[in-house]
């Protein structure tokens, strides 16, 4: 059972190595100024999450301040 589960990994590793390798084949040949087009792109996208990141912590600050007011409000009509 051990064997068939281990020659089971090893075909699907394989497969994946494979279809990897096809994937990642280009047919058209490199050329020079595709060369940091990664390296811009992944630039942008962190530019773009943190800046995403910035207005969700706003927002909660301000969603957190308002809801502590006004259970403070709540909590000191009850004593009263």
């Amino acid at each position: 059972m051990l064997s068939y589960i281990n020659r089971s990994i090893i075909t699907t590793y394989s497969l994946f190595i494979e279809l990897y390798a096809t994937i990642t084949q280009s047919d058209r040949p490199s050329t020079d100024k595709d060369s940091g087009e990664g390296v811009v792109s992944a630039a942008i996208a962190v530019l773009i999450f943190a800046f995403l990141g910035v207005i969700l912590w706003v927002a909660f600050k301000a969603t957190m301040g308002t809801a502590t007011n006004t259970v403070n409000a709540q909590v000191a009509q009850l004593g009263q």
